[in-house]
């Protein structure tokens, strides 16, 4: 699919970035930021910001954003 999906801490670190974001492959807490002190960990419980930005069939841009709390 044509997405890209990012999620950002509460101080607005980027603390997950995908491209082609699918169900298959979710994410589950871990970070692939750069400025995460250990990616093989996962992140705090907390609240976080997401920014899902696809295109539709007709090729339109759409953007999503909220809030998710991870749970563990």
């Amino acid at each position: 699919p044509k997405n890209n999906l990012k999620i950002f801490n509460r101080w607005g670190v980027l603390v997950y970035e995908k491209d082609g974001y699918t169900n298959s492959e979710p994410f589950d807490g871990h970070s692939n930021g750069r400025a995460t002190i250990s990616a093989d960990s996962k992140l705090p419980q907390g609240t976080y910001y997401y920014i899902l930005e696809y295109q539709d069939t007709a090729e339109q841009t759409h953007t999503k954003k909220g809030w998710l709390y991870l749970k563990y």
